[in-house]
């Protein structure tokens, strides 16, 4: 799932849920009584005959149908969209020709900077993946760090690192992210003083 995909469910999942939680508060205050007081124009019961009116026009069921068939598209759209992995797959590199191919193995790239991250002086945890976002492989790494490590000397190490995969990958345009998560405390020390 990219970035943007989960920008968008989080806006649509606030969305439907203030609108859910905007009916159910006017359905328990009209249920009370409640939202009479408040809104002079509130029904005292519900009229179903007024559904049955709008239903049995002409126009219903082609509106029906037509919105049924765009509400349908776009649940494809949103689980085809959910499938995707952004992971990336087997990369070509420059100087390929018809004589032969130059592969790369993201899943290897990463794997050996998480490895490499994992020898720097205060990392005690990595994950590093390679995504393909916007057209672009990122290499995007993850570093557990103890809260004692000093953060802007590993900030150079990280970035050496990364430059030097660049240099191996030979990936055009090979960005990178890097997020440092901080042990709330160091290991080994006593937990009560």
């Amino acid at each position: 799932m990219t970035r943007g995909l989960r920008g968008l469910n989080r806006v649509v999942a606030f969305v439907v849920g203030l609108a859910l939680l905007v009916v159910g508060v006017a359905a328990v205050l009209w249920w009370t009584g409640t939202l009479g007081d408040l809104w002079d124009a509130t029904p005292e019961t519900l009229d179903p005959s007024r559904a049955e009116e709008v239903t049995s026009t002409g126009w219903f069921g082609a509106v029906a149908t037509a919105c049924g068939a765009v509400l349908a598209l776009l649940a494809l759209w949103w689980l085809a969209a959910h499938l995707a992995s952004p992971r990336a797959g087997t990369v070509t590199l420059r100087g390929s020709d018809p004589a032969g191919r130059l592969t790369l193995d993201p899943g290897a790239l990463a794997g050996h900077v998480a490895e490499q991250a994992r020898r720097l002086p205060g990392v005690v945890g990595a994950r590093t993946v390679v995504d393909r976002e916007r057209g672009r492989h990122v290499l995007v790494s993850t570093l557990q760090v103890d809260p004692e490590t000093d953060l802007p000397t590993l900030a150079d190490q990280v970035a050496d690192l990364v430059a030097d995969a660049r240099d191996v990958a030979g990936i055009q345009g090979l960005a990178a992210r890097t997020r440092l998560a901080v042990r709330r405390r160091a290991r080994g020390g006593p937990r009560v003083r």
